[in-house]
Parts: structure tokens; C-alpha cells; sequence
């Protein structure tokens, strides 16, 4: 009686090597058909349109955007003369563009979102308060000082309407921006003196609070001091 012989034992690499030729050649035997041949190159073309259309989309929002910060840099020295009405529209003759167009043709950019803040802060300081709510309301950048500050201006636009209760909650809120924004404690201030206002003690003291822990050294604590008997007890 022969002896049957063992099997060899199939280890896992060789099994893995197996399927690796095995698909391999399945491969090869499917792009030999002229069909799965055009549809392989249209994918790869779909791709390559994708990829170039990227490339463009990012390249043209760079340059819109170093455009537009080119033309608000122009503009902030009428706005920091204050001169807002200028400002917002511009000065053809020097050819300066207006904060007003700036907004219009590049805000989707970083900087035509910057805008938005200085053509608010127009708005604001012209006593013109709904569209300086539009425009810091609909500030959607990524620089939390931005944000922050028009969030900030929210609540001067309620502060200034005689919403002292609301405008203390926009204070509030764009101090927690983020905690690294150098005017929080302006913020934390101006929530303190609004709260007071609007006899909200009990917001006006854990603001306070809060700015002694987060600013132990900050010049805005002797300040709000004078609020202090006012919603200390």
C-alpha cells in the first residue's frame, strides 16, 4: 500500500502573491476589449479636467484676493482720516476704489471679508445702524480678529439702539472668540458696562470676574471698578 504524500502547506504570502497574478492577468485580459479601453481613458481625462479645474479655481481666488488687497489698503487712509463717505465709495479721480465695491466685487476673498469691517464701521460711525448690521452680520472669514471685532460691532450697532441687555451678550460672545484676540479685554469690558446698564447684575459681576482670572494685569479692570458698586451686591 502506497503512502500518500502530505500536502504542502500554502502559506499566507503565497496566497497573496497568487491573487496579485491572478488579477493581474484579469486585468490585462479586460483592457484587451476596445469598450473598457475608452471608458479607462475617459475616466483618466474626467480626472485630469477635475484636477485643472481646481488648479484654476485656486490660482484665480489668489489673485482676487491679492487684488482686493491691494485696493483696501488704498482706501483705509480716507477711512482712518474719516472720511466714511469717501471711504465707501471711493475716489475715481485718485483711482481709488470704494469700500462699497471692494465688498461687492471680492467678497467671497479674505480681504474683500475684511471690508465688510471697515464699510460696517462706516455704516456704524455715520449713525447708519441696519447696514452696519449687515455688513458685520454677514462677515464669514477665517481671521478670528476680524470676527471677533465684528461681532463686537453688533453689539455697539444694540449698545447704541439701547439694547443694553443684548448688546452685553455680543460683548460676551466676541470676547470667546478666541482667547488669543488681543481686544477681549475690551470686550469683557464693554459686556461689563453694558450688563450694568441694562441692571443685569448678576452678568455684569461674572464678566468682571472672569476678566480679573483670564487679565489678572489688564488696564480694564480699574476700569470696570467704577461699575462695581453698581452690580456688586
Amino acid at each position: 500500500m502506497s503512502s500518500l504524500k502530505a500536502r504542502k502547506k500554502i502559506t499566507h504570502k503565497e496566497i497573496k502573491k497568487d491573487k496579485l497574478v491572478t488579477g493581474y492577468f484579469e486585468a490585462r485580459n479586460w483592457l484587451d476589449s476596445d469598450e473598457n479601453k475608452k471608458k479607462v481613458y475617459i475616466g483618466i481625462a474626467a480626472v485630469v479636467v477635475i484636477v485643472a479645474g481646481i488648479f484654476l479655481y485656486v490660482s484665480n481666488r489668489n489673485a482676487k484676493n491679492e487684488e482686493a488687497e491691494v485696493k483696501l489698503s488704498a482706501v483705509i487712509s480716507l477711512y482712518e482720516q474719516g472720511k466714511y463717505p469717501e471711504a465707501m465709495n471711493g475716489d475715481p479721480a485718485a483711482g481709488i476704489m470704494g469700500l462699497n465695491a471692494i465688498v461687492n466685487e471680492y467678497g467671497s476673498t479674505n480681504s474683500g471679508e475684511t471690508a465688510k469691517l471697515y464699510l460696517g464701521n462706516c455704516f456704524f460711525n455715520l449713525k447708519d445702524y441696519d447696514n452696519a448690521l449687515k455688513q458685520f452680520d454677514s462677515y464669514s472669514g477665517s481671521n478670528d480678529i476680524v470676527k471677533s471685532s465684528c461681532i463686537s460691532g453688533i453689539g455697539a450697532i444694540y449698545e447704541a439702539k439701547g439694547d443694553l441687555k443684548k448688546a452685553g451678550e455680543y460683548y460676551e460672545k466676541a470676547a470667546n472668540v478666541n482667547k488669543g484676540v488681543v481686544i477681549n479685554q475690551e470686550n469683557l469690558f464693554y459686556a461689563i458696562r453694558a450688563y450694568t446698564n441694562a441692571g443685569d447684575k448678576e452678568s455684569a459681576r461674572r464678566i468682571f470676574a472672569s476678566l480679573k482670572e483670564q487679565y489678572p494685569k489688564s488696564k480694564y479692570i480699574n476700569e470696570s471698578k467704577r461699575f462695581e458698586s453698581e452690580f456688586k451686591n
